[in-house]
């Protein structure tokens, strides 16, 4: 496939440059009548390249638009009666995951895990500093 498509990038550039050598007359550029040529690069390929140069020929432009769709080829999509339909909503789809039983097996995960997990240092994990820890009173007053 990358083979086919550097031939085809490779006919491209050469019908460019003999497109800008026959508007080219002894070093001046001539204004192009029609700087664009519509060019497939692969044979049956479905999008429509549409290849210009600049008036002064230096610049070559490349335009890509969107592969046409039709629309009978297309499906609708599809949207359920929620009174008719009695297939889960989304609330009881994440409340059949996520039943109690599930969540008291689950473990959370270590601090080594989530500094490995997000690029972090271990310190960002633990949310009370040196400095707090310092400050806090540990014999608070008794009351009477």
């Amino acid at each position: 496939m990358a083979a086919r498509q550097i031939l085809g990038l490779n006919s491209i550039t050469r019908s460019l440059l003999k497109f800008a050598k026959q508007n080219t007359v002894q070093g001046r550029n001539l204004n192009c009548i029609q700087p664009k040529s519509t060019f497939s690069a692969l044979p049956g390929d479905n999008c429509k390249v549409e290849l210009a140069l600049t008036s002064d020929c230096r610049t070559i432009v490349c335009y890509h638009p969107p592969a046409e769709f039709p629309y009978e080829h297309s499906k609708p999509i599809p949207r359920p009666d929620p009174l008719e339909n009695h297939e889960e909503t989304h609330d009881q789809v994440l409340k059949a995951r996520l039943n109690e039983e599930v969540l008291q097996n689950k473990q959370a995960p270590t601090i080594e895990e989530l500094s490995k997990m997000f690029y972090t240092t271990k310190h960002r994990w633990y949310p009370v500093g040196q400095y707090h820890r310092r400050r806090k009173k540990t014999d608070p007053p008794k009351d009477r």
